[in-house]
């Protein structure tokens, strides 16, 4: 009886050890992988002619401003402030000459672009743009902010994305 008490004691005391070199192991080898990439957008991106193409395609917008780019798991999107002459909602034409300008001008092709409008005021009122977008189809649209919208669908309204030359 006492052999088998040894054997069973034995057993755990290996099987404890073994657990122990086993975690140590693991916890070593996580120190020596490298740090996980910081999960921000670079700190450099390139938007092209984006500005230019967009206040020549609509003279009511006078700047193009604040650009972004994020990461949202399917690709890139795109953000963009829109400075307006006036605080008149945007027609549907207007909005549509605006996101293609867009489309075509990014040297990457977003799979959003989110717009916001605002007037020169010292104010700066934000401008209507969902009105605009709904009439746009097939984008895909969703609200965002004071008037902004969220705009998908790009592909198929205007065709494939290419760079710019």
């Amino acid at each position: 009886m006492n052999v088998a008490r040894r054997d069973i004691g034995r057993r755990r005391l290996l099987a404890i050890l073994l657990a122990g070199s086993l975690l140590s192991g693991g916890l070593a080898g996580c120190g020596i992988l490298p740090p996980e990439p910081d999960k921000t957008e670079e700190a450099t991106v390139e938007y092209g002619n984006v500005a230019s193409a967009v206040t020549t395609a609509v003279p009511r917008i006078v700047a193009v401003e604040d650009p972004g780019r994020w990461r949202n798991g399917f690709g890139y999107g795109a953000e963009f402030s829109l400075v307006t002459d006036s605080a008149e909602p945007f027609t549907s034409d207007e909005l549509d000459a605006t996101v293609e300008a867009i489309w075509q001008s990014l040297p990457w092709e977003p799979n959003t672009i989110t717009l916001y409008a605002g007037e020169t005021t010292a104010d700066g009122d934000p401008v209507d743009l969902r009105a605009a977008a709904a009439e746009l189809s097939p984008l895909g649209t969703t609200n965002a902010g004071q008037g902004g919208v969220n705009l998908t669908g790009m592909k198929d309204r205007y065709g494939a994305w290419t760079a710019p030359e």
